[in-house]
């Protein structure tokens, strides 16, 4: 069977570069990422790289990524640009292009190329091909990537040095071109969200980080493939708390007094936060390789920050909860179902318990949630517990 599918993939290699059945493309595409023996032979030919850029821009949808569709040995930023492509893109005409109209430029590029008669194609790749290809790559690929290496090597100088940063994948570090602008819920900043990810639940949270937010989401990435790679990663070594796992309480079916469901809160929260504290302490950081250490601590920091106010805000709901009396008439964590969905009933609490929090609590990387042990950060919330919901 392998040896059936490798005579398939020389195949397909063969007809791409022929240019007369573009099909072929998926099995190139795919087959390489199947065995070892498929990914030797696909990195036998220098010319397959430069195919993948062209077809990847006419089969798959419009890339997102400065570098999406677009290997690595295929290098935009240098390498040799004919003179005939270089003055079709005029500087003042690149210094208009937006991130989106770039990448439109790539898919456009390969459409157009496809459309073309042969003679034409022939007539073009003449003054269009730059020096520096492998023998063999097909006319339609290089006159494609000679435009590709013009928008880029234009950009350079057209756009703002701020416009172009390093991709932020340990292993890459590939320098590409970014959006100035905001990024909103992109996969380039952690995966598209999914329902779970969506809860109502995130102002909360974000209220806890102590952190303002960005005005502007930069990219982080210069591909996909980086992104993907650098967010598996963190989450095998600090996976995500969502949905029901970060959001615990009493279950919303069950009729409880405000008293009951706050303490039961409490003893939820405690259960995720040792949890995670037992995470935190087998998680091996020294192995990543795509997620550099500066950022697995920041975010295990600001995880544990997060947890951490959590608990002590129920844990101060709990003190007053106890009492009738000291509880009438205040709006305390936990006491109503999904309570955490309605961040700014809680929001000053927060920020009290959060000054507190800042002052008593000295190691920022140990976990909350052991009731029984001596502590003067849980005594301090005990005592200023009545005015922190006043």
């Amino acid at each position: 069977m392998e040896e059936a599918l490798l005579r398939a993939l020389e195949h397909s290699l063969v007809r791409l570069v022929c240019g007369d059945c573009d099909h072929f493309f998926e099995l190139v595409h795919v087959l390489p990422c199947a065995s070892k023996a498929f990914y030797a032979a696909a990195k036998a030919d220098p010319r397959l790289p430069y195919l993948i850029s062209y077809y990847a821009a006419l089969h798959n949808p419009p890339a997102s990524y400065f570098f999406g569709g677009v290997p690595r040995a295929v290098n935009l930023f240098r390498g040799n640009v004919p003179v005939e492509t270089a003055g079709d893109l005029p500087l003042e005409v690149v210094a208009k292009l937006s991130y989106t109209g770039v990448l439109s430029d790539r898919k456009a590029s390969a459409r157009m190329l496809r459309e073309e008669t042969d003679q034409r194609i022939e007539k073009l790749a003449r003054t269009n091909t730059p020096t520096d290809l492998p023998a063999g790559v097909p006319p339609r690929v290089a006159i494609f990537v000679a435009r590709l290496r013009a928008v880029a090597q234009a950009l350079q100088v057209a756009k703002n040095v701020t416009n172009f940063c390093e991709c932020e994948h340990r292993g890459c570090r590939q320098r590409f071109f970014r959006a100035p602008g905001v990024v909103a819920a992109s996969s380039d900043l952690g995966g598209k969200r999914s329902r779970e990810e969506s809860q109502p639940s995130q102002d909360y949270w974000n209220l806890l980080t102590n952190r303002k937010a960005e005005a502007a989401s930069q990219r982080r990435f210069c591909s996909p493939e980086c992104c993907k790679q650098f967010h598996l990663e963190l989450d095998r070594a600090l996976p995500k708390l969502m949905g029901k796992r970060l959001d615990v309480e009493a279950d919303p079916g069950v009729e409880l007094s405000p008293h009951s469901r706050v303490l039961a809160g409490l003893r939820a929260a405690a259960k995720r936060n040792e949890e995670f504290a037992r995470h935190l302490r087998t998680a091996k950081p020294r192995h990543l390789r795509a997620c550099s250490k500066t950022v697995y601590r920041e975010l295990a920091e600001q995880r544990v920050r997060q947890l951490n106010l959590d608990f002590l805000l129920l844990y101060a709901s709990s003190v007053l909860a106890e009492s009738k009396s000291l509880s009438a008439g205040l709006v305390l964590a936990g006491t109503q179902v999904r309570w955490r969905n309605r961040p700014q009933f809680v929001a000053a609490p927060a920020k009290r318990i959060e000054n507190i929090y800042d002052r008593y609590h000295r190691d920022r990387s140990v976990v909350l949630y052991n009731l029984l042990l001596s502590s003067q950060l849980l005594q301090k919330v005990k005592e200023n517990s009545l005015t922190l919901f006043r």
